[in-house]
Formats: C-alpha cells, structure tokens, sequence
C-alpha cells in the first residue's frame, strides 16, 4: 500500500464514520508497511491537559507500552510544540526515558509527528523501526499529514458528541421542563433535577441549596448521588466558592481537595469529589440559591457544560417561583372562598331578597331570603338570565335600564296579584364597579323588599289626615251652625206660641221640624269618628256623615 491509497483510505475513514478509535487503530496498523516501520502509536493529551494517553499502538510488547508516561521526552516536548522530530538513534537521543525499555523492546529509531485539531497539539504520533533508519522528507511530510488526519478524525468525533450531547442536554431541559409544568410541589421537582442532571452529564452526585430569606444562609434542600456523611459535613455559607457563586457567576473547582475555596477538603477527598461546578439558581436577577454539580474524575467543564448547568438552575428557578406563586394563588383563592363564604351567609341574613347579575344580566348570586319566597333553588337560577326569573319587572321602567343609561340607583314599585290581594314590591338597582377597574359596571345588586304593610298603613295614614280634615271641618261647620240655628229655633218656638191662624201654625212647625233636623245634623258632625264617603252627583264624592258617625261594636 503506498503514500497515496493509506491517505485515501483513511480519509474514506474518516468521512465514513464518527468513530474516532477506528480512525487511529487503521493509521497505526497500515502505516508501518508502507512506511517501513515496524511499530506505531498514537497518544492524546488527557482532559486534564497534563498527561499524554496512549488510544491506539501496533507491534509493541504490552510490557513496553507500560512502561510510563513518556511526557518529559524531549522529542515528545518539541512535536507537542507543533514540530515533528525524526530521531535516527534513540538510545543517543538527550533526555530519552525509559532507555532499558528501549534497548530491550530494539527501538533504534523514532518519527514523531503532532497531532494538530483547530491549529492546537492535542497528541503525537509516534513511528518506531527495529533498525537504524534515517527519514526522509517526504515521510516526514506524509507522517504529518496523517497526523493531521488524527486531528480530522478526533476534531469531528468531538463535533459529533458535542452535538449528541447537545441534543441530551435539550431533551432533558424538555424533561425537566415537562415535569415543572405538570405539578407545582417544588419537591418533586428538584428531585427529579439532582437526579436527572447526573444522568445526563456523567456526575457523581449533585446538590441544590435554598437561600433562607429568615436565617440568611443556604439550607440543603435536594442531593443524589452523595452520602449523609458528606451531605451533614457542615454549612458552606462561608465558602469563598459559595460567595463567588451567589453573585451570579459559575464557579469551576477542578481539584476540590485542595481548592482554597472549598472548605472542607478532607471530606471531599473521601467522598471521592474530584471537581465542583457551581451556578446560581436566579429568577428575575435574584439569587435564589446555589445548584452544585459533583464529579468523581477531576473535569474541565466545557462552555456547553456550564450553559446546561446554567439553564437547569433557571428551570430550578422557575420551579420555585411557580411553586410560590402557586402557594400565593392557593392562599388567595382559600381568602376569597372565605370572604364568599362571609358574603354569602351576610346577604343570607338579610329580609329583603337579593340578587347579583353581571353586565349580561345572568344571576351570579342569590341569598337564601329570594329562594325561600319564591320557592326556588339556587341550582335552577344560577346562570339564567335576571328577566328569566323575574316576570314582574315592567321591560319599560326597568330599574336596569336606568342604570345602563348611567343612573347611579333605580327604584322601581310593583303591583301584583296574590291570590284576591295586592302585594307592592320595591325593586332596587345598584351598580358596582368591575374588579380592579374603576370606571365600568361588572355587576348589578338587585334587592327586592315587599312593601305592601308599609303601602297600607302609608294610605292609613292618608285616611287619619282626611279624617282629621273632616272632623276639624264638621266641628268647625258645627259650632258655626249650632248658635243660629239655637236662635232661630227659640224664636220659632215663641212665635208658634203667639200665633191663632192653623195654617201660619202648620208652617212654623215645619220649620221647627227641619231646624230640629239640622240640629241633629250638625250633632253628628260633632261624632264622626271614621272616613266614610258615598256617591253623590256625577264621579263626585261627599262624606256619608250617617255611617262616619255611627259607633263600631
């Protein structure tokens, strides 16, 4: 296989899969035949950045390939600093490690070449033969092509896990998010948030802890992964950490058993807590509290890794502001239950019926007075409309339609039958104002009263003063009549004495009889104690002094 079918054949590698492991084990087996060699390796630097791993090797003893890390090697130093290096004796070589290893496995030459991703070394490449062997230009170049090729191959498997993670990170927020609003117990929520972000990024355990607004200090509310023992070590309120992470900003403890900012050391490092990334849990530019995600490898949080976190502490956010703004709703709707409950018994307790419609007129409230009356139950009303239940409302004085033409309140008076009665019904509108607005009619307050014994002893009272009138009247007209005709009666009497002729006798009589007769009149006027009237001349009515007079038994 030459130069140019390995190239070819591990470029359709690489394009062909996102398995960077099968890209690096095709370079090392192939390269040392067409090449000349007779071993290959490929190492990368951990994640820590500190050490090189070894990810794939081909015609090496497992006894050499343990021997030790191999970071000090000169050789190793300067392709990591972008230069490959070609060694014709590696024994010779200044700073070579491990040289029994060498001179027992033959190693007698070297080719290393960096593996370059995004113009960073992130590894090498190294070529070895078993005979002394000088390389030339174009190896050099080809060896740092497939380098390249490395960096190709691993540059698109992280692409492509950044993604899968990406979509991870995604549909867990859709979880998280799916169970904050399915219910509001604030609990059940960061449970499901420590258990879940675990999972998700790989973590030993992870911890959220509340600001207490009374006691000012952050109390452990949600953990997994983490024991009692850990969990009850102490406060962390005076943690450099925590101070840095309550001002908003994400705080990545790499090593936590010697971080200064972390205060107890000693129990991490038994708890097994290699690194800490800790966000502030914000709503609306307030720090609630401090979510902590634990890892049990020491970890460089990448940027996508502290945005997830990030993003999971506004979900825990809005958790909690849901949950009290639930609690708040819960609360209110219990006050407001009361104060209809208080309502409802107060306009119980009232005489006069009572009504409440909205701007539709449909009935919203009745009191127990208008069930009663009217024989009705609060279930068979509720929701009809006013105009449906009550038929003794005249449509064209309607109390409602004056309120609708802006008039503050409207009293209206009904007649009805009952039975062979009258009864009389004050109907009365109130407007009142919509909630939270203070212009506008929500609703109408109708009260009904029966007024009928309050009409009749207003029309006794009319009868009092009319009879009074006629008393003042007929005694008046009494005294006024009584004095002439007393006069004319004495007079009559003499005359009648004096006179001889029949029939001048006859007439004076007569006139004494109707004298007499208007004496007893005026007597009766003097005793009216009721108002009686009759019919008298066309539609006029006079008092019917005989009956006025007359004494009840």
């Amino acid at each position: 296989m030459n130069f140019f079918h390995l190239f070819l054949k591990v470029t359709r590698m690489i394009t062909s899969t996102l398995d960077p492991e099968k890209v690096l084990d095709v370079i090392v087996q192939n390269v040392p035949e067409v090449i000349g060699v007779d071993a290959a390796t490929i190492r990368l630097i951990d994640p820590a950045g500190k050490n090189l791993l070894l990810v794939a090797s081909f015609g090496l003893s497992q006894e050499y390939l343990n021997r030790g890390c191999i970071d000090a090697e000169l050789s190793v130093t300067k392709a990591l600093s972008g230069t490959p290096v070609a060694i014709h004796d590696a024994l010779s070589y200044p700073n070579i490690q491990y040289p029994e290893a060498i001179k027992k496995e033959g190693i007698k030459s070297l080719l290393i070449a960096p593996v370059i991703v995004k113009n960073k070394v992130t590894g090498v490449l190294r070529l070895l033969t078993k005979k002394p062997r000088i390389f030339k230009t174009s190896e050099i170049e080809f060896i740092e092509a497939l380098a390249e090729q490395c960096g190709i191959a691993i540059e698109n498997a992280r692409v492509y896990e950044e993604q899968n993670r990406q979509i991870r990170y995604l549909k867990s927020l859709k979880e998280i998010g799916r169970v904050i609003n399915s219910t509001f117990e604030l609990k059940e929520v960061l449970d499901f948030i420590v258990t879940k972000i675990p999972e998700v990024m790989d973590l030993k355990g992870c911890t959220i802890r509340l600001l207490d607004p009374v006691k000012g200090h952050l109390d452990l509310v949600a953990a997994s992964g983490l024991s009692e023992e850990y969990l009850g070590r102490g406060s962390i309120d005076d943690e450099l950490s925590t101070h840095q992470a309550l001002k908003g900003e994400p705080v990545i403890i790499h090593d936590a058993a010697s971080d200064p900012r972390i205060a107890y050391q000693e129990n991490a490092e038994k708890e097994g807590v290699a690194s800490i990334l800790a966000v502030a849990i914000v709503v609306k530019k307030r720090v609630l509290g401090v979510l902590r995600l634990l890892t049990s490898e020491k970890r460089n949080f990448s940027d996508a890794q502290i945005n997830f976190a990030t993003a999971i502490a506004e979900q825990g956010g809005i958790a909690i502001q849901n949950a009290k703004s639930y609690s708040k709703i819960t609360k209110l709707i219990t006050e407001l239950e009361q104060h209809e409950d208080f309502l409802q018994m107060v306009i119980d307790s009232l005489q006069a019926e009572l009504l409440v419609i909205d701007i539709d007129h449909h009935i919203i409230m009745v009191n127990h007075a208008f069930l009663k009356n009217n024989d009705l139950k609060e279930d068979d009303i509720v929701g009809r409309t006013y105009n449906e239940i009550l038929a003794v409302c005249n449509l064209d004085d309607c109390p409602l339609k004056h309120i609708e033409n802006g008039e503050q309140t409207s009293v209206c008076l009904r007649q009805i039958k009952d039975g062979d009665k009258e009864r009389y019904l004050e109907e009365m509108a109130t407007p009142v104002s919509a909630f939270g607005k203070e212009k506008g009619t929500g609703f109408n307050i109708i009260t009904i009263r029966d007024v009928t014994d309050h009409i009749q002893l207003k029309e006794e009272h009319k009868t009092k003063e009319r009879l009074q009138g006629v008393l003042e009247m007929a005694g008046a007209a009494a005294h006024e009549l009584n004095t002439p005709i007393f006069s004319a009666l004495g007079t009559a009497q003499l005359v009648l004495d004096d006179l001889n002729d029949q029939q001048l006798q006859d007439d004076l009589k007569t006139i004494i009889k109707n004298l007499n007769t208007v004496s007893e009149l005026t007597k009766k006027m003097t005793q009216i104690t009721k108002y009686e009237a009759k019919e008298y001349v066309g539609d006029t009515k006079i008092v019917d002094i005989q009956k006025a007079a007359e004494t009840d038994h």
